[in-house]
Formats: C-alpha cells, sequence, structure tokens
C-alpha cells in the first residue's frame, strides 16, 4: 500500500505525518514539521461493548501503549522543545452514525501535564491519524488482526467480571431478605415505645421516639430504603454478569468463526434473540434451584426495575427471590437460572475453602 502524508494544522504549526505500511494490526505514522516522533494507530473495541471491535486507538510513541512501554527517547516531542510525551485517543462511532473522540491523559515522560497548548497540539496530531486509519480500505483486516490479539485478555476480564457480579447480586439478595424481618423488628419497637410514651409521658421516651442518627425512628426509615434498594441492585448486577456473559460468548463465537475460515458480516445478529426473564422461585443450598414461575419481562430498564420489585416482594412473603435472566424462551430461563446458581455456589465454595 502506498504511504499517505497528512498536513495536520495545530496550535503549534503544521505537522506532517506519514503512514507506514500496514503491520499486521497496526499503522505507525513518522511525524515531521512542528512535532517529530511516531504515532502507532490499532484497532480496539468499542467503549461500551467489549465484543464489538468497531473503534481505533491512536497512542504517542512507535507502539501499542496498552501492550508496551515505549522507551522516552522514542516519544513524540515538539520541534521546539525537548520532552517527550505520552498519551492515547480512541476514536469510534455512536449509536446515530457520529464520530466520538476519548481522550486520555497526556503526560511528559516525566509524568508532567502539558500545557493546554500542548495538549491540544497532541491531541488533534493523534485524532487525525485516528481518523486516516478510519479511512482506509485495509480497517476490517485490522480490526480483525486487533480482535484476535485482545481476545485471551478480554475473555479473562468478563469471565472475573460476570463472576463478580454474580456474588454482587447474591449478596444484594441476602442484604434484601434480611431487611423485611429487621423491618418488622424496628417497627415493633417503635410502637413499643410509643405506648409506653402514651402510658406515661416522658420526656426521655419522646427523645426514643424522634427521628436522628441511630434512633428507633431513624432504623426504620433505613429498613423501609434497604429492602427495595438491594433488590433493585441485585437486578442491575444480575444484568451486568448476563452483559459480561454475553459479550464473553460473542467474542468465543467470533473466534470459532474465524478459525473456520468465516468472518460474520458487521452487525448479523443471532437467529434467536435472547430477551429478558423473571425466574421466581427459592434457591437452595449446593447451588440448586426450585423455580416456581417464568415471566418475561419489561424490555425498559426502569420499568423492569420496578416489575423485578414487585415480584421480589412477593415472592419473598414465601421465602423465594427473583433473578433476571436472559434468555430464547422460558424453559431457556429456567435452565440458565439453575445452571448459573450452580456455577455461584460452586466459585463461592471455592472462595471459602481456598487456603
Amino acid at each position: 500500500m502506498n504511504r499517505d502524508s497528512l498536513t495536520i494544522e495545530t496550535l503549534a504549526g503544521p505537522v506532517h505525518a506519514t503512514a507506514g505500511p500496514l503491520q499486521d494490526d497496526a499503522v505507525v505514522f513518522e511525524l515531521g514539521g512542528a512535532m517529530r516522533g511516531q504515532v502507532h494507530v490499532t484497532g480496539t473495541h468499542h467503549p461500551q461493548h467489549w465484543d464489538r471491535f468497531t473503534a481505533v486507538r491512536a497512542c504517542l510513541g512507535p507502539v501499542n501503549a496498552y501492550q508496551d512501554t515505549a522507551p522516552d527517547d522514542t516519544l513524540p516531542r515538539l520541534a521546539c522543545g525537548s520532552s517527550g510525551y505520552r498519551g492515547s485517543l480512541k476514536l469510534y462511532i455512536d449509536v446515530v452514525g457520529r464520530p466520538e473522540v476519548s481522550v486520555y491523559p497526556m503526560e511528559t515522560a516525566a509524568g508532567h501535564e502539558p500545557s493546554p497548548k500542548t495538549a491540544a497540539t497532541l491531541t488533534a496530531v493523534l485524532q487525525a491519524c485516528a481518523e486516516h486509519v478510519m479511512q482506509r480500505e485495509d480497517l476490517p483486516a485490522i480490526l480483525t488482526a486487533s480482535r484476535q490479539r485482545d481476545t485471551p485478555a478480554l475473555l479473562r476480564f468478563l469471565a472475573w467480571s460476570a463472576a463478580h457480579h454474580q456474588a454482587e447480586a447474591a449478596r444484594y439478595e441476602r442484604e434484601a431478605r434480611t431487611a423485611r424481618p429487621a423491618l418488622r423488628a424496628a417497627v415493633a419497637a417503635w410502637w413499643t415505645a410509643a405506648r409506653w410514651f402514651i402510658a406515661c409521658p416522658h420526656p426521655v421516651l419522646l427523645l426514643v421516639l424522634a427521628d436522628y442518627p441511630g434512633s428507633l425512628s431513624r432504623a426504620v426509615a433505613v429498613e423501609q430504603w434497604r429492602g427495595p434498594y438491594c433488590r433493585t441492585a441485585a437486578a442491575r448486577e444480575h444484568e451486568y454478569a448476563r452483559r459480561a456473559q454475553t459479550e464473553a460468548d460473542s467474542l468465543r463465537a467470533q473466534a470459532r468463526a474465524r478459525s473456520r475460515g468465516r468472518r460474520p458480516a458487521p452487525g448479523s445478529a443471532a437467529p434467536q434473540v435472547e430477551r429478558p426473564y423473571f425466574v421466581v422461585g427459592q434457591w437452595k443450598g449446593g447451588g440448586e434451584v426450585d423455580v416456581w414461575h417464568v415471566e418475561e419481562a419489561p424490555a425498559d430498564p426502569d420499568a423492569r426495575a420496578d416489575a423485578h420489585e414487585q415480584h421480589a416482594s412477593d415472592a419473598e412473603t414465601a421465602f423465594g427471590s427473583v433473578n433476571v435472566v436472559y434468555a430464547t424462551s422460558p424453559q431457556a430461563a429456567a435452565d440458565r437460572a439453575r445452571r448459573e446458581a450452580r456455577q455461584t455456589s460452586k466459585r463461592i465454595h471455592h472462595d471459602l475453602t481456598r487456603p
């Protein structure tokens, strides 16, 4: 491929950037004019989707700063200065098709923040190089190679993330289950004090009934808040875990398709679409689940959280709980809930018995 040259107008003056040949998963630009050094541009995932490699990242220096550390003497510097600079920028397309830029902190090799003028110059150069790569005909090859490079690390991270959020969901569900009896106890204590006050008015009893930190009134208010909050938080953590697992599955599917010599078309959807379901039941010891009811949940997150709170309140009266599970059918949702419960139980047991 022919070497492409750019002229970038910056506050420090014109900067000339010449793109070198494709290096598997990256393009390195040689800088001249008002700035000397190199810029490394490679593919990366969308900032909101770990499994979608549709963005590019430009780093100051000759290497991918997220994998290697460039020696100080190879960092780009202004023609009129001696300090080398580190920093990076991500360019991606938002949901309505507009280009968006995320700029990560710039600093000198010594760790000092550059002046606003220098920071603007560095950002302009990084963005211009990233935009050039975004328009290249070989961008799909760059993104595919970048995905292959990053998939192993991303799968490790997503496995940790799913396990972490499942454990957090279980913790919130335990908190929600304790909130109801705690609320009943707090209300009973307050009414006991109120009856004593009615029978024998005394300033000390009035103080007991007052609302201040640590009082009976404050305990009632806290427990009234704690149950709904924990149920909503548990639903949110289940959603985070489900998303991490879905993105990990997507990365594996893309890797399998690549190994079979097929590349999925951008934006292609799976034949069956997973939908959120409420799985109501009783989570027993050893990861066993007695499923009582499965119902499709609202697609809107706010409506889903409200419905989850209502279902959780109803289930708690029978010592049950509610999980949000994504699946293609009610039966698949019940099966996944059982499978996730077993996996969570095994992880918790492993953590508790680990030396």
